[in-house]
């Protein structure tokens, strides 16, 4: 198995890629705020690892607005941002070595004052400390965001900006923070990065740091719950289509990195779903030819996000071709048996298998039965490959435990998340 499979720079640009997927005016914003906190952290001295947290907390600080409706604005989501910062790190804890970035992420939208308050009241070791700076550093580069203006010229914010944020020194932000800000403030070039394009995704890596395909598989089950959680009509469902397509790949003799690119490929296949409205998501009737149209729209968006990641060719094409059929008749690339091969077919089972068998709010999931009947009939119609239907079958207590384990464990983190805690009532 391949030591070295993607890098962390790819992969993490991808998750910013998915998380604008969102609302367009949310374009960048991740960037911005990520970009910021790398520098400011780095100005205040902090350790290479305590940066990277800064880094990876600022890409994900808004993760918890995606369980709510589609918001019209990033302002819109800065007003209701203690509740998003809570619901991102309910989101994110217990996820093995996310812990710490879901702390960062439960602060970061607390003023300085009010962390300072909740430091003085409890007992707490140095690293709690450390944490609540590193919460205080991304909520500072969050709030340059929002005051840049991209219809102005940059350079002429600089000052009324650098203004705002020394005004509020030792009440709204972290003392140190606005004055690591204020030093870096003074190249220009860190301005036209953050208006035009945040390129911290080529800075802050420095050296390429690569990923092996068993962490890779790690990274992409985080973004597999972001793209889940936006509804419990799918809180399940891309953990459950990953699991019946990694045991599928695993019974068809696929090698063991293929296994593990399968599993990839499942937690990653309905990342497009991100621009899908939530409104359309939990419609348990039948959707209009409007609303199927936009829903068509979600692999391709799936294939564009994951052909930018380096060593996911292979992982970009079974994610992104899953509604594609044999007969042609698939979408959104009309692609013929001839072009789909054994992993693209997988998938595509998987996908149905998964979709059919699972609960939703709204109805059961179906009976074994059913579940044959339904496989059966989209072989006959020359939708989907008749040998991994067949294998399927032979197998489906064994697939079937597969998916439904998954499943369970993410559908418990799911409504476990959504308990109310806020970090007004912890500070």
């Amino acid at each position: 198995m391949r030591a070295q499979f993607t890098n962390i720079r790819s992969l993490l640009g991808a998750l910013a890629e998915a998380m604008n997927l969102i609302n367009p005016d949310m374009e960048h914003h991740h960037e911005q705020t990520a970009y910021l906190s790398y520098l400011i952290a780095q100005e205040m001295g902090m350790s290479r690892g305590l940066v990277m947290e800064s880094v990876y907390a600022a890409l994900l600080h808004d993760v918890g607005s995606i369980t709510s409706e589609r918001p019209k604005s990033v302002l819109e989501i800065e007003r209701s941002a203690v509740q998003v910062s809570a619901a991102g790190a309910r989101m994110l804890r217990g996820l093995p070595k996310f812990s710490r970035i879901a702390e960062i992420i439960r602060f970061c939208q607390c003023s300085w004052e009010s962390v300072q308050r909740g430091l003085e009241c409890r007992c707490c070791s140095e690293m709690d400390v450390t944490l609540a700076k590193l919460s205080c550093v991304v909520h500072l580069a969050d709030r340059v965001s929002i005051m840049v203006n991209p219809s102005e010229p940059v350079l002429n914010q600089v000052k009324s900006i650098c203004e705002i944020v020394s005004a509020q020194r030792g009440k709204e932000f972290l003392p140190e923070a606005v004055d690591a800000f204020l030093r870096i403030s003074e190249a220009e070039y860190i301005w036209m990065d953050v208006l035009y394009h945040p390129s911290f995704l080529m800075i802050f890596t420095g050296e390429i740091q690569w990923l092996s395909l068993e962490r890779a598989a790690e990274l992409t089950r985080l973004m597999s719950r972001i793209i889940d959680y936006r509804s419990a009509f799918t809180a399940m469902h891309s953990a459950g289509v990953s699991a019946s397509a990694k045991k599928l790949a695993q019974l068809s003799g696929m090698t063991e990195e293929e296994v593990l690119m399968m599993e990839i490929a499942g937690n990653l296949h309905d990342v497009g779903k991100l621009k899908v409205p939530k409104a359309i998501l939990e419609k348990p009737g039948k959707l209009t030819e409007a609303e199927f149209n936009i829903i068509k729209e979600h692999t391709y968006y799936t294939r564009l996000i994951l052909m930018g990641v380096d060593g996911f060719e292979k992982v970009a094409d079974w994610a992104g071709f899953h509604h594609e059929k044999l007969n042609g008749k698939g979408y959104p690339f009309h692609m013929r048996a001839e072009e789909l091969d054994l992993g693209s077919r997988i998938m595509s089972v998987a996908d149905i298998f998964s979709a059919i068998a699972e609960v939703r709010p709204y109805r059961k999931g179906m009976r074994r039965e059913q579940i044959e009947d339904i496989m059966r009939q989209n072989v006959h119609s020359g939708a989907i490959c008749g040998e991994i239907v067949g294998l399927l079958l032979d197998n489906y207590e064994e697939v079937d435990f597969a998916r439904d384990q998954r499943s369970r464990q993410e559908g418990e983190r799911y409504f476990q998340s959504l308990e109310r805690e806020t970090p007004e009532e912890s500070v």
